[in-house]
């Protein structure tokens, strides 16, 4: 018999075997559901009997108190109550037992004892004799619904426990079922297993086999007497082995014969190839000459250029310092005058108010000059608006110390030291030294700045070169919301808010991350790779050198050993993300 006959035969009966105890545990399973539902369905009847039974109990007694005392009107609104509730609970089993006669039965009597007790006398003046036939009456309606109520729950009862007998039966054979179903699919495994252990050893022998031949034993012969589809197998290869052998042999003699030949050629070959390796050194060594003074030279050109680079943009923005400084000193000097020069003038202006109101107290009649001249220059105006004057005089000044201290700030030129200092207030003196660009014109609107800064800690570093990079990326991402305002650049992007998104986080507790993105033009991805080369720029004559991004580079990367990275969507706009470490290892000179 063959392998795939025995193995699909086994197979066969094992998934008809399960087959047949599947449909059978699922049989059993219905009918465990459905004998459940009878169970459920007779347990709510019973339930639904007791509760009429309660309520029939509750009528009559109050409708035998109604008739027996005074005919209390209370008596017949509570038997009305527990009529709608029996009434209820009747409809419920009605709906439940499916037009059931006991249940037709009960609804008939109950609506003859509920007609009688609308047809009670509900004055005081009653008769005993037509109060006995009243509860005669009574009783007999309430003996009939007792009667059909009792059969109904009998025949509820006994359904229950038939359920009840047919689920413990039904799980027995159940369990049965499944033992069996066990027992037989072990067999089943079994019976299998007895037919693939001689294949197994067969496979076993084959791989020995393959195992001896590889290892160069061409005279191993295979014995399997299987009589399937491994014997064949087993003469096929005892075929191949033989056969091999003989080549093996036939092989080995022209093998023998052909190192001879090759011998011989290996000792011409091996002269004329130590020729040519020796003049193969002399090329390499030249080779070797020119590529090193190559690539020095080529070194020494990068960084000329980079300190050139760094020398031009170091010598700006070193001016630009000491303009800054100096302007923001000398603004500073009549700005400290005049803001120290308010708090006496305050101190003056009130003396003088006083002396004013005191001689409106005591000579309330000034002579007719002083009084037209009072009149004609509005004196109550004076004084109430020169405190205004003066309010507005201490707001600009304060207004001006603010920005001297940012440009100040912003130079750093007394802070050429590596030291710690708070990021968030470089940017904040960034934005404030650009707010002229930043605020409402005729031309556009105020452009939108969200800061959403994290809780950073001190960072180590140069404060006064990453403020020239804060200007940098800050100026270029103006330069790239205005490109939308000019005519040749109208979109539909013009009724979009311009927004600038300024986020600060800290990773690992070791770095920290700036994050600086607009909303403008954005850049294009054919130029996107050369934006931090040096002189690259995409600004009309003029208005770029192409120095900002390739100085900012340098400075976030080589002198602060961190990352500068370009995010960007053409059309929708641009983000730079400046990486740096909170403490630098070795601080650099």
């Amino acid at each position: 018999m063959k392998i795939w006959q025995k193995i699909l035969g086994s197979s066969t009966v094992l998934a008809g075997f399960i087959c047949l105890m599947g449909i059978s545990i699922f049989n059993l399973y219905q009918a465990e559901i459905l004998a459940e539902k009878s169970q459920k369905k007779a347990v709510q009847a019973l339930t639904i009997t007791n509760d009429l039974e309660k309520y029939l109990k509750n009528q009559v007694l109050v409708l035998k108190d109604f008739v027996i005392l005074d005919h209390n009107i209370q008596d017949m609104i509570e038997f009305q109550r527990m009529m709608s509730n029996f009434q209820i609970e009747l409809d419920k089993l009605e709906m439940l037992m499916d037009k059931n006669t006991e249940v037709l039965l009960i609804r008939r009597h109950h609506a003859f004892l509920t007609n009688l007790a609308n047809g009670l006398d509900y004055n005081n003046i009653t008769t005993l004799v037509k109060s006995q036939a009243d509860i005669k009456a009574i009783n007999s309606y309430v003996q009939d619904i007792s009667l059909y109520l009792s059969a109904i729950s009998q025949d509820t009862q006994r359904e229950y426990n038939i359920a009840n007998a047919n689920i413990i039966r039904i799980r027995k054979i159940n369990k049965i079922f499944m033992f069996v179903a066990i027992i037989g699919i072990f067999l089943i495994f079994l019976c299998q297993l007895i037919f693939i252990l001689p294949v197994i050893r067969s496979l076993h022998k084959l791989q020995v086999g393959v195992a001896e031949i590889g290892a160069g034993d061409l005279n191993y012969h295979l014995d399997i007497k299987t009589n399937d589809e491994i014997e064949d197998l087993a003469n096929n290869f005892n075929q191949m082995t033989s056969k091999l052998s003989d080549f093996y042999q036939s092989l080995e003699s022209r093998v023998t014969e052909r190192t001879t030949e090759l011998f011989q050629m290996n000792q011409d070959l091996e002269t004329e190839i130590a020729d040519r390796k020796q003049t193969e050194i002399q090329l390499k060594k030249s080779q070797v000459q020119l590529t090193l003074k190559a690539q020095e030279l080529e070194k020494t050109l990068q960084e000329l250029q980079e300190a050139q680079t760094q020398l031009i943009q170091t010598e700006k923005m070193s001016s630009l310092g000491q303009l800054v400084a100096g302007v923001a000193h000398e603004i500073n000097n009549p700005v400290n005058f005049i803001h120290g020069n308010i708090e006496p003038l305050k101190e003056y202006l009130h003396n003088f108010s006083t002396l004013i109101k005191l001689y409106k107290t005591h000579y309330p009649q000034p002579v007719h000059q002083i009084e037209n001249y009072i009149k004609e220059i509005d004196f109550d105006f004076i004084l109430k608006d020169t405190n205004q004057v003066i309010a507005s005089l201490e707001v600009g000044t304060k207004r001006i110390r603010e920005i001297v201290l940012s440009l100040r700030n912003f130079s750093r030129l007394d802070e050429a030291d590596m030291k710690e200092v708070d990021l968030h207030e470089g940017i904040d003196n960034t934005l404030l030294i650009l707010q002229h660009r930043i605020k409402e014109k005729p031309q556009h609107s105020e452009i939108e700045i969200i800061k959403e800064y994290s809780d950073l800690p001190f960072i180590e570093c140069y404060p006064g070169q990453l403020n020239q990079v804060f200007m940098n990326i800050l100026t270029n991402a103006l330069d790239a919301i205005d490109i939308y305002k000019e005519p040749n650049n109208l979109t539909e992007k013009n009724s979009v808010k311009k927004k600038i998104v300024i986020k600060t986080k800290m990773i690992n507790n070791k770095f920290i991350t700036i994050h600086i993105g607009d909303n403008g033009i954005g850049i294009p991805a054919e130029i996107r790779n050369r934006i931090f080369d040096p002189f690259f720029t995409t600004k009309p004559v003029g208005k770029g050198t192409g120095l900002g991004l390739s100085i900012s580079y340098q400075i976030v990367t080589a002198t602060h050993r961190g990352s500068l990275q370009c995010i960007t969507v053409p059309g929708k706009g641009t983000e730079f993300i400046i990486k740096l470490p909170i403490k630098q290892k070795n601080k650099l000179a």
